[in-house]
C-alpha cells in the first residue's frame, strides 16, 4: 500500500466534499440537526398550559388556589371569564388549553370539611396534552389541599376534587386527535412528488430540451404547480374517507372550508418543494431535502404530538416556518371543532405567506440554463 496514493485519494475526496454544499451539510450539520429534531421523541412532557378561570366563589381561598396553580409558570393564567359560555370561545380559538371553574361556596365547603368539587374543562383535540393537563391539575390541587391543614387546626380539610371534562373529544381517544393532524403530514406527498419531478428532468437531461424553448421560468414552474395542485386536491378525498369511515373521526366542519384551506396548504408546501428542487440535481437529493428539512421536523415541531414549545424562541420560529404547523391547526379545527374560514384565517394567511414568499424566492433563484 502506498501512503502517498492514500493521501492523494483522501485529498481528492476532501475537495469533493467541501465543494459540494449538500454533501458537506450531510456529513457535518445533518447529524446535529437530526439529534435536535429526534430528541423531541423522548420529550413527551408539555411545559406550559394556558388556563382561563371562571371564579364563581371569589374568596381569598379561591384566589390563593389560583395563585398556587400558576406560581411556577406551568399553568399560565391568560384571562378571567365571567360567563360559562365564554369558555367555548377560548377553547375553540385555541387560546386556552384548560378552563378552571370554581363553583360558589367552594371556600365555605373546605372550611366546613366538606367535599368541594371544581371543574376542569380541557381541549380534547390534543389528547396527550389534555391528559397531561388533567394529571398536572389534579396533582397540584391535592398538594394545595395539604397546605390547608395547618389553618384547619390540624384536622383534615375538605376534599378539593377536580372533575375533568374534555370537549371536542370526550373519550380522549388518541386516534381522534392524531388522525386529523396526520392529514397534514400525508398531504406532503404531492409536494415531494413535485420536487422529484423537477429534479428528474435535470437528472435525465430532459431539462436541456426546455432550455432551448421560449418557455419562461414562471411558466415552467407554475405549469407544474397547477398540475400537482389538481392531484393534491384529488388525494384529499380518499384521505378524508379513510379518516371518517375507517378511523371514525368525526367531521363537524364544512367540506368546502377544508378544500379551500387545503389549497392554501398545497401552495405553501409546493413553494417550499420548488425551492428545494433549485438546490438539487438528482431525485435522491431532492427526496433527502424534503424529508429531512420538512417531513421529519413536522412530526415533532408542528404540534402534532405536543403543543408547540412557546418557551423557546428558536423552536417556536422553526415551528411556525413549517406549513404543517398551520395546517394541523386547520385540520383539527375543521374536523373536531367545526370551525369556519374566518376563525381559521390566521393559519390560512400564514400558509399563503409561506407559499408566496417561497415561490418568489424560487423564481428569483431559478435559471433556465444547464448547470
Amino acid at each position: 500500500m502506498s501512503f502517498r496514493r492514500l493521501l492523494a485519494i483522501a485529498r481528492k475526496e476532501f475537495h469533493h466534499v467541501t465543494r459540494d454544499v449538500r454533501t458537506l451539510f450531510l456529513v457535518t450539520i445533518a447529524p446535529a440537526f437530526l439529534l435536535w429534531t429526534l430528541a423531541y421523541v423522548f420529550s413527551m412532557d408539555a411545559e406550559h398550559f394556558n388556563m382561563i378561570v371562571l371564579d364563581q366563589d371569589k374568596t381569598s381561598l379561591s384566589r390563593e388556589y389560583i395563585a398556587d396553580l400558576t406560581s411556577d409558570g406551568t399553568f399560565r393564567l391568560v384571562a378571567y371569564v365571567e360567563r360559562y359560555e365564554e369558555i367555548d370561545e377560548w377553547l375553540q380559538a385555541g387560546r386556552a388549553h384548560v378552563a378552571l371553574v370554581i363553583p360558589p361556596e367552594t371556600g365555605a365547603a373546605l372550611q366546613a370539611h366538606r367535599p368541594a368539587p371544581v371543574q376542569a374543562i380541557v381541549d380534547g383535540v390534543d389528547s396527550i396534552a389534555a391528559s397531561q393537563t388533567i394529571s398536572q391539575l389534579g396533582g397540584r390541587t391535592s398538594a394545595f389541599a395539604l397546605t390547608l391543614i395547618p389553618s384547619s387546626g390540624g384536622r383534615a380539610p375538605g376534599v378539593l376534587d377536580v372533575r375533568s371534562l374534555a370537549w371536542y373529544n370526550p373519550p380522549q381517544k388518541s386516534l381522534v386527535s392524531m388522525v386529523p393532524g396526520l392529514v397534514a403530514l400525508v398531504l406532503t406527498m404531492p409536494a415531494l412528488a413535485l420536487s422529484l419531478a423537477l429534479s428528474r428532468e435535470k437528472e435525465l437531461g430532459s431539462f436541456e430540451g426546455l432550455v432551448a424553448t421560449p418557455i419562461l421560468g414562471l411558466e415552467y414552474i407554475l405549469g407544474k404547480i397547477v398540475t400537482y395542485i389538481g392531484f393534491g386536491l384529488i388525494s384529499l378525498f380518499p384521505v378524508v374517507l379513510v379518516a371518517t369511515l375507517w378511523f371514525r373521526v368525526p367531521f363537524r366542519g364544512n367540506p368546502l372550508t377544508l378544500i379551500a384551506l387545503t389549497l392554501c396548504y398545497l401552495l405553501a408546501s409546493f413553494g417550499l418543494s420548488v425551492l428545494a428542487a433549485n438546490f438539487s440535481q438528482s431525485q435522491q437529493t431532492a427526496m433527502l431535502i424534503v424529508i429531512l428539512v420538512f417531513f421529519v421536523p413536522s412530526f415533532f415541531l408542528a404540534g402534532l404530538i405536543l403543543p408547540i414549545d412557546t418557551g423557546s424562541v428558536v423552536a417556536r420560529g422553526v415551528s411556525y416556518m413549517l406549513p404543517t404547523t398551520h395546517f394541523i391547526v386547520i385540520c383539527r379545527g375543521v374536523f373536531l371543532k367545526g370551525l369556519g374560514v374566518m376563525t381559521l384565517l390566521p393559519p390560512a394567511l400564514a400558509l399563503l405567506g409561506i407559499g408566496g414568499g417561497s415561490l418568489a424566492l424560487s423564481l428569483a433563484l431559478f435559471r433556465k440554463q444547464i448547470a
